[in-house]
């Protein structure tokens, strides 16, 4: 297994406060270092337990499949039972199944990624902008972040949801409303036939 790379992280700590001076800016900036390093850290965590899932399931497809071919090959040279033959096919089809359901599955978590490296570019960007005197209080400097962190989004319920939150609506009406939205659309989904 690879290391991944860490992300570029600000530690951008003001130069001139040293450790005895308080500022809630630096109070500010240590914690968003913080939290910043918190989720590199679990991403980075979380990245070796769904590679080694992924391994474990591409194995696991790769040995059904081998039991799948070995039976048929049975059937072909042998006189094996036709309900034997057909019970182990059934079984092997239904694991092979389970295993792309469960892979299709883990997509969740390449959402789960994104949006913490969204949330990690975004806090260092912060970071960077309360640290730097000139843009502290530059109202340019904050219309610009918050532009560059709606940019930065590929997923449109994450533009959405940032529109919503800047606009002033409470953050918990804004994740009740995308809940209420993702189960809805999770709905309709498994209503549509596929043939």
């Amino acid at each position: 297994m690879t290391e991944k790379p860490i992300q570029k992280i600000s530690n951008q700590i003001p130069s001139k406060l040293s450790d005895d001076d308080w500022s809630q800016v630096r109070e500010t900036i240590v914690m968003l270092n913080l939290a910043t390093a918190q989720i590199e850290y679990s991403m980075s965590d979380g990245d070796e337990s769904i590679d080694v899932l992924a391994e474990s399931f591409t194995s696991m497809s790769e040995g059904i499949g081998a039991i799948s071919k070995a039976v048929q090959s049975f059937a072909r040279y042998s006189n094996i039972d036709p309900i034997l033959h057909k019970e182990v096919t059934e079984h092997c089809d239904q694991l092979s199944g389970e295993i792309q359901k469960s892979i299709i599955a883990f997509q969740f978590y390449d959402k789960l990624v994104q949006r913490l490296s969204h949330v990690r570019n975004s806090m260092t960007s912060l970071t960077d902008l309360i640290g730097d005197e000139q843009t502290l209080n530059s109202a340019e400097a904050w219309k610009k972040l918050q532009a560059d962190v709606r940019n930065a989004y590929t997923m449109e319920e994450d533009k959405e949801m940032f529109d919503a939150i800047l606009s002033g609506k409470p953050i918990i009406d804004v994740l009740h409303e995308m809940v209420t939205k993702k189960h809805t659309a999770a709905a309709t989904e498994e209503d549509i036939e596929l043939f």
